[in-house]
């Protein structure tokens, strides 16, 4: 017969697999979507019209955008939250400023 201890040490072991499972679940499904967000951006850029990338909110909001990606300071190898963070937030500005062309 098994102890509580036991027990307890057995369940728990079975919720650190459930909870790795979810990690990567859920990991994976959110970085598919700021993949597809980033994504829907590049098309809209790509798609933009040369009169309307002409005019001078369009070439600044560009500019802006440009900007942001290029100041990126993360380190991908080391899997850091704070990085995804960061990225988030610059998808996020990116995606406001082309919906709203």
């Amino acid at each position: 017969m098994k102890t509580r201890a036991e027990r307890t040490q057995r369940d728990l072991a079975v919720a650190l697999h459930t909870l790795r499972l979810l990690v990567k679940e859920a990991g994976g499904n959110y970085l598919a979507a700021l993949q597809a967000e980033v994504a829907r951006v590049e098309r809209a850029v790509r798609d933009a019209q040369p009169e309307e990338t002409a005019n001078r909110k369009r070439t600044s909001e560009l500019t802006a955008m440009l900007h942001w990606i290029t100041q990126l300071d993360v380190k991908p190898q080391k899997g850091r939250r704070r990085d995804l963070k960061e990225i988030d937030k610059i998808i996020t500005r990116l995606s406001e400023i082309v919906d709203s062309w």
